[in-house]
């Protein structure tokens, strides 16, 4: 029957918002650790996203949040395993165990959600 108080639809909105207000403020602390964006070319711009990339995914991975949706992003752009391992730390094979899947996470859009629908619609990633 559920406990009265458990509204899902709404958990699942406050967790959308949760995981955008997430989002936002790891974007925030990635412009703290390297600067803000300031290419001036298309290599240049290429090569801060690429860095702008491996940072937010090994801040996420070092504060406990799933970068899996980075992680794939990285992956579409053309980064290695062994570079995605070097910026969590852990290495190519076990970044490679952790995080390939034969299936992409849902939300692998840019719409930047952080919530993955395919494990449990009331669950989130980072957790």
């Amino acid at each position: 029957m559920g406990e009265p108080w458990v509204d899902r639809e709404r958990l699942a909105d406050a967790a959308d918002l949760f995981a955008e207000k997430v989002d936002v403020l790891l974007d925030r602390v990635v412009d703290s650790a390297i600067g803000p964006a300031r290419a001036h070319s298309a290599d240049q711009l290429r090569d801060d996203s690429e860095a702008r990339l491996l940072t937010r995914i090994a801040i996420a991975h070092r504060a406990g949040v799933d970068p899996v949706l980075d992680v794939q992003r990285a992956l579409r752009v053309g980064m290695t395993w062994e570079q995605i391992g070097d910026a969590t730390g852990i290495g190519a094979s076990p970044a490679r165990t952790r995080w390939s899947t034969d299936q992409p996470v849902e939300g692998t859009s840019d719409n930047r959600s952080r919530r993955r629908r395919s494990v449990d619609d009331q669950q989130m990633s980072m957790w």
